[in-house]
């Protein structure tokens, strides 16, 4: 991002003492330090949401895939199940030939 050295800081510094006086400065300090500690409990509120919005996006897609597997396992069952029932069928006809 950028950094300041102490030239900057001091310049700062010099300037806040002139443009709110130094009787101000420690209600100024104050009010600073609670918007900072507002905005990181912002940031972390924020950070919280996108974290829960990404896990329920990869239980969707885990739900998806569970979803996908069943019905090409249920595919193939009914697959698997019509070719046993040919295979009785022929059986049967073969049996009833060798009895006829």
């Amino acid at each position: 991002m950028f950094s300041l050295g102490w030239m900057e800081i001091s310049i700062v510094l010099i300037i806040t003492v002139i443009v709110v006086g130094p009787k101000e400065i420690p209600a100024v300090i104050k009010f600073l330090k609670t918007i900072t500690s507002g905005l990181g409990k912002l940031s972390r509120e924020f950070k919280s949401t996108v974290n829960e919005i990404s896990h329920i996006e990869e239980v969707k897609d885990i739900k998806k895939e569970i979803l996908d597997t069943k019905e090409s396992i249920v595919k193939e069952g009914k697959e698997l199940d019509e070719f046993i029932e040919k295979s009785n069928d022929q059986i049967m006809k073969d049996e009833n030939n060798e009895r006829s």
